[in-house]
């Protein structure tokens, strides 16, 4: 289990510093952008392709980091009128039925995205100002989906962890 922590944590490293190193990428070629069309009087062709390139990836992968924290919107009625009446146990199956939505879903994408990044690597198209193979901003689909699914496999487990392990005496219960 120790392990699996490390390697967790590892992973959570590497994403928040590439989100970081994106949106710095990001927030340069963009004021370049600034900078040269009012000061210098020139545009830069290819930045404004390559900041929406960013941010489609900063985005997605924003998905994951979002779940990390448990900062997503969630619809809390059902879950909050559980936890008034004491029912730990349903509010724990909901959590566990919800994951598992949301992991069916990301299934979905993943697989669909892959799809589409196949059809744009046989069909060779580039970005007009960037000359940047499309398949590279469409990869970010089955890359976060994919991401995404691991992270919900980890909640899935602790949700049936939660369900089914005995609790220590005062503790939830």
């Amino acid at each position: 289990m120790k392990t699996i922590r490390k390697i967790v944590s590892g992973y959570d490293f590497i994403e928040k510093w590439v989100l970081i190193v994106l949106t710095l990428i990001m927030v340069i070629v963009i004021a370049a952008q600034v900078f040269t069309r009012y000061v210098l009087g020139d545009a830069l062709y290819w930045s404004e392709e390559l900041g929406k390139f960013i941010f489609v990836w900063i985005s997605w992968l924003g998905v994951s980091a979002g779940m990390k924290e448990k900062e997503h919107i969630q619809v809390r009625l059902v879950h909050d009128a559980l936890t008034k009446k004491g029912l730990v146990k349903a509010q724990e199956t909901l959590e566990l039925l919800l994951n598992l939505c949301w992991f069916i879903t990301s299934v979905i994408v993943t697989y669909y995205g892959i799809g589409i990044v196949g059809m744009q690597m046989d069909t060779a198209v580039y970005g007009a100002s960037t000359g940047i193979p499309m398949w590279i901003p469409y990869l970010c689909v089955p890359v976060s989906g994919f991401i995404i699914c691991l992270r919900l496999i980890g909640e899935m487990y602790k949700n049936v962890c939660d369900l089914f392990v005995k609790r220590k005496e005062g503790v939830n219960g």
